[in-house]
């Protein structure tokens, strides 16, 4: 069982990561501001690749280039490409912490593919709080006829793309090192990224050092973030410590309000508090349900 430590360095990791996602975020959304988003993704995946080029180099770790041709993989691959597309292309014209708050519902889309594909039961308290949170997503999405928010809508295409990915992920052999799945994942979205541009018409234009500085240390920040992000979740109890990745949400709102004067209105905020507290809640539920398994199977 995971000791008070490994949970507090957990905890620790994760909120960090998460801190660095939004730095990352929110410097990518300046760049994306004056550039063309797919060049945008396009540099910053390619900053994350070097990086992760880097390691296999340093650590001589080529044994992975044997799982390339793993369908899970690839398939995990090209869903992470659709999030990063559809998430980029929402980041510059949606408050960060709307958009935040809409790509963290993907945990509760994941659990209804799991019912769906893998026929998983879950009991009426986890589906309403799966309406629940989608009922925050509405507030914040605002699908109505008179006003609707395409980029919103985008926000959640790509936490849909995320939970099919996460997905994906749990059907890759545990035997497939994780460097080999963030390598091939960061190498579909560099090439993907000069195919969005196209079907988009994007001209890219020569980058100025301050937009270079930007997506650089973007990519750096997304890179470091990621490792914490794995790192967070090994040996620890899950549900002690995934909560905190609701802290993008602080931080988030934060840098929105510091960096672009964002502040989301009332609605969002609901919307935002309900997504929250439904994650939360699914939280809770699952762990009480691995209590009775562990009590009926006998396990202390």
């Amino acid at each position: 069982m995971p000791t008070y430590h490994e949970n507090k360095r957990g905890i620790l990791a994760l909120t960090s990561a998460c801190g660095l996602f939004t730095i990352a975020d929110t410097l990518t959304k300046l760049a994306a501001l004056t550039y063309p988003s797919g060049e945008v993704l396009f540099a910053r995946a390619a900053v994350c690749l070097l990086c992760i080029g880097v390691v296999v180099v340093y650590t001589h770790q080529f044994s992975w280039l044997r799982y390339t041709a793993n369908h899970y993989v690839i398939l995990r691959a090209i869903l992470d490409a659709g999030a990063n597309i559809a998430f980029i292309l929402a980041l510059s014209h949606m408050r960060l912490a709307d958009l935040l708050a809409v790509n963290l519902v993907s945990p509760l889309l994941l659990t209804m593919l799991l019912v769906v594909f893998f026929g998983e039961r879950i009991g009426w308290r986890r589906w309403t709080a799966i309406l629940v949170g989608f009922g925050g997503t509405l507030l914040i999405v605002r699908p109505s006829t008179s006003s609707l928010n395409v980029w919103a809508l985008l926000g959640l295409a790509a936490a849909a793309c995320s939970a099919t990915r996460d997905l994906v992920t749990r059907r890759i052999d545990p035997g497939v090192p994780t460097l080999a799945i963030s390598f091939i994942s960061i190498f579909t979205v560099t090439a993907a990224a000069p195919l969005m541009a196209l079907a988009f018409d994007e001209k890219w234009r020569m980058p100025d050092l301050e937009y270079l500085s930007f997506v650089g240390v973007a990519g750096v920040l997304l890179s470091v973030g990621s490792t914490l992000a794995v790192s967070a979740f090994r040996n620890v109890d899950i549900s002690v410590v995934a909560p905190f990745r609701y802290s993008l949400l602080i931080w988030g709102g934060i840098s929105g309000f510091v960096v672009f004067g964002e502040v989301s209105d009332a609605q969002s905020l609901a919307g935002s508090a309900l997504i929250v507290g439904s994650g939360l809640y699914s939280l809770h539920r699952e762990r009480v349900r691995h209590r009775e398994l562990s009590a009926k199977s006998g396990i202390h």
